[in-house]
């Protein structure tokens, strides 16, 4: 008896077992599938790739600013150095000129002059001022890297180069005491001898240097002094081409502006007031900037089409009142008269003296 029991027991257990494994449904949980996988990374790849040009233009936007304040800050410290001086400073000393871009040489330069103006009087008061910038007494200070002469965006350029260079002339001309810019050699500037005023000159021009070029801040020669004889960035594919040891310019050499800043370069006048110029910027504007004592108008402040608007000729009259063709003006009157019948005004012709004084004699 108990084991029918038990047998009959077992037999619906097994029966209802298998009825809830019948009734079960199938599981609807979601999950993605390889293709909706890849679909997605692909297109959060683009969404990416769109997004990095805003990010690095974001990027340039905040190097060229932090690159302005390098500007404001070498601006003041002209100043306060002319302020203190009675003078700018000088761009390069040496005994004569021309000035040779090689490590020979005293070329003490307007870069190292002020340099306690740029709360730096420790850094100045390391220099020995007596001997040569390539001296080994001066080794030390000249391997410094000064943060305010370099800009941010500068890229392949020595530990101790400058960004920043005196303008010297207007023209490819080696530098000497003939050159028509502000930092020359062996020449001070006062505020007299910049006729053609602060706001239009200019003072200081963005720069770069070949690696192997590059003699440092500290060195009076083209590693801290350029010209406007070339248009902005025109150097770059020498600076940015295949470098040997072997510099592919002769030592008189000065060069022009050009940065790492797409597609143009900051400059600084002598009023302080810097721009961000373009390559295809005028080269006979950037050339009278660069020139302290031209003395004509600016070039950049006159229009680009000089034609000259005429006004439209007026009919001559004779002293009867008729116009040169000898037509009666009352005809003239009569044939300019509206088409649509409207009546037209005319001034009537002034009255002279001697006529007034008649018809007031008649009507006595």
């Amino acid at each position: 008896m108990n084991t029918e029991t038990t047998q009959d027991l077992e037999n619906s257990s097994e029966s209802d077992t298998m009825q809830r494994h019948t009734h079960e449904q199938p599981s609807s949980r979601p999950a993605f599938t390889l293709v909706e996988l890849l679909v997605v990374i692909a297109i959060i790849g683009v969404m990416i790739a769109m997004a990095l040009p805003a990010i690095q233009g974001m990027r340039e936007l905040t190097r060229r600013s932090n690159c302005e304040q390098n500007l404001v800050q070498i601006s003041l410290a002209i100043s306060a150095y002319n302020l203190t001086h009675g003078h700018y400073p000088i761009g390069t000393q040496a005994k004569s000129g021309p000035i040779i871009s090689q490590p020979k040489g005293f070329h003490h330069n307007w870069a190292a002059a002020i340099l306690p103006m740029l709360d730096a009087q420790v850094v100045y008061d390391a220099i020995d001022q007596n001997a040569s910038v390539y001296a080994a007494q001066n080794a030390k200070v000249r391997e410094l890297r000064i943060p305010t002469f370099i800009c941010p965006s500068a890229s392949d350029i020595r530990y101790n180069a400058t960004c920043y260079s005196g303008v010297t002339g207007s023209t490819e001309t080696p530098i000497n005491t003939t050159n028509d810019g502000t930092f020359i050699l062996n020449r001070v500037m006062t505020d007299n001898d910049i006729p053609d005023g602060l706001g239009y000159t200019l003072f200081i021009g963005e720069m770069l240097s070949p690696y192997a070029e590059d003699l440092g801040w500290m060195s009076g020669t083209r590693a801290s002094l350029r010209d406007a004889g070339h248009r902005i960035n025109a150097e770059l594919a020498r600076i940015r081409g295949p470098q040997t040891n072997v510099p592919p310019v002769t030592p008189e050499y000065v060069g022009g502006f050009a940065s790492d800043h797409p597609n143009g370069a900051h400059l600084l006048m002598g009023s302080g007031e810097y721009m961000f110029r373009s390559n295809s910027m005028d080269q006979k504007v950037l050339e009278q900037m660069a020139n302290r004592s031209d003395g004509q108008i600016p070039k950049a402040w006159q229009p680009s089409n000089s034609t000259i608007l005429t006004q439209p000729a007026t009919p001559s009259k004779s002293s009867t009142g008729s116009d040169s063709t000898g037509s009666d003006s009352s005809a003239t009157e009569t044939d300019n008269a509206p088409s649509d019948g409207s009546q037209k005004t005319t001034a009537s012709p002034p009255v002279t003296t001697a006529e007034s004084s008649s018809a007031v004699d008649s009507s006595k």
